[in-house]
């Protein structure tokens, strides 16, 4: 479901990066709700960071939520909505998704194969599952993503501790998409490979 819309960018336009913001809700930032985690808020405070940055260098911002009928994400909850913050522009679209890859959101799926050989730039919470799957979703839609590692929270998983999630989630990652620190795409604004 796309929740905005906008007018495609022209074909002769020059590519621009791409900054998809996954489930950047308050589930994840409200410490005592079931996917609170140590470190969300310096997490989320990176995470505005860098999308100020993306603002300012004119970069194409994409947001991405979960959106469920009922429990957390509840679409009429105070907690599904964004982060202070991290709400997106009236020109940033937004995306709605009920599985677990933002790529079953057929709407973002056209839209992300639309940056086809851009710069993708992924962030949020929800590493070890919505980021995760929808950073393997970039990768068979034919893109290559890279992961801002200190904007990408982990929340915590059934019968595993935080940073045994977050540990594991960061190492397959790493073994298949650029991983960058948000100062290398702060400073340099541009592709970046380095492992963080």
């Amino acid at each position: 479901m796309l929740l905005s819309s906008l007018t495609p960018a022209s074909r002769f336009e020059r590519p621009r990066p791409r900054l998809v913001c996954v489930d950047l809700q308050r589930e994840y930032v409200v410490p005592g709700r079931p996917l609170f985690a140590a470190g969300a808020g310096e997490i989320a405070e990176t995470c505005v960071r860098v999308l100020a940055h993306a603002r300012a260098a004119d970069w194409r911002v994409v947001h991405v939520r979960r959106r469920l009928s009922d429990g957390l994400f509840d679409v009429s909850g105070h907690f599904g909505a964004p982060i202070e913050g991290l709400r997106p522009l009236i020109r940033e679209p937004v995306f709605a998704h009920s599985t677990l890859s933002a790529f079953g959101n057929r709407d973002f799926d056209f839209e992300m194969r639309e940056a086809l050989g851009e710069e993708v730039f992924l962030m949020g919470f929800s590493l070890s599952g919505s980021l995760l799957a929808t950073a393997l979703g970039a990768i068979d839609a034919g893109l290559s993503p890279t992961v801002i590692a200190d904007a990408a929270g982990a929340a915590p998983a059934p019968g595993i501790d935080h940073e045994t999630a977050r540990d594991a989630a960061m190492t397959l990652l790493g073994s298949l998409v650029r991983m960058a620190d948000s100062r290398q795409v702060l400073d340099v604004g541009a592709a970046v490979g380095a492992p963080a």
